[in-house]
């Protein structure tokens, strides 16, 4: 292995779809919510939803890493919503149908492929709920890295986010690529240092490209 190069890879648009031709996050939600008999149009779904994310402190849910918060959080968007049921019921409808969201088996088979050349890492904002979907997709065991937001208590692009993975790695940061599908995460990444990837899992090639010239294979 080349313990002088990291390859960190995000998980939401990398590894799991973020197609709108797919079964993706935001499909999910609108099932999630039809549970409920929330019929409201997509795009004013995920916009009500996602305002339910901020708290009155101004901390997103994907930076705590406490049940106390996360139902914090349910009663927002029960509030938001108007649902009926309780935490436990709300936490078991969001696990099952966010299980069925599709994510790039090739992918995730292509990063277990390059363990021996160089080490591997997530990256990736998230909440609590949803580690155990992440670890089912990608077996988190396998990597040498994982960092994600709500063990952190930082978010990408918070720039603190960067300073710790730097800090735990010690790998200079022109031995660093970083796979993410949103520019302005990958921006701060540039900034120190890091050489950046701007894709989508659906971009297979371009990833494997990216990585190989990285790697010098």
């Amino acid at each position: 292995m080349n313990d002088e190069k990291l390859i960190i890879f995000d998980w939401g648009g990398v590894i799991e779809s973020h197609n709108n031709n797919e079964y993706n996050v935001y499909k999910s939600l609108k099932s999630i919510m039809n549970y409920f008999n929330i019929d409201l149009e997509l795009d004013e779904l995920i916009t009500k939803y996602e305002s339910c994310s901020i708290d009155e402190l101004g901390r997103s849910i994907g930076t705590y890493n406490d049940m106390i918060n996360i139902e914090k959080w349910f009663n927002r968007v029960k509030n938001a919503f108007n649902i009926n049921c309780t935490f436990q019921e709300f936490c078991e409808i969001y696990k099952r149908e966010n299980i069925k969201i599709h994510y790039y088996k090739e992918v995730v088979d292509f990063i277990l492929s390059i363990r021996n050349d160089c080490k591997i890492a997530i990256l990736s904002n998230l909440i609590s709920l949803d580690k155990e979907r992440l670890d089912y997709q990608v077996n988190l065991s396998k990597f040498d890295y994982v960092w994600l937001s709500f063990e952190l208590g930082y978010i990408k692009p918070d720039e603190k986010i960067y300073e710790v993975v730097e800090k735990e790695c010690r790998i200079d940061p022109g031995n660093i690529l970083f796979v993410d599908d949103t520019k302005k995460n990958l921006d701060i990444a540039k900034k120190r240092g890091w050489n950046t990837c701007l894709a989508m899992g659906l971009e297979i090639d371009k990833i494997k490209n990216t990585i190989y010239k990285f790697l010098n294979k």
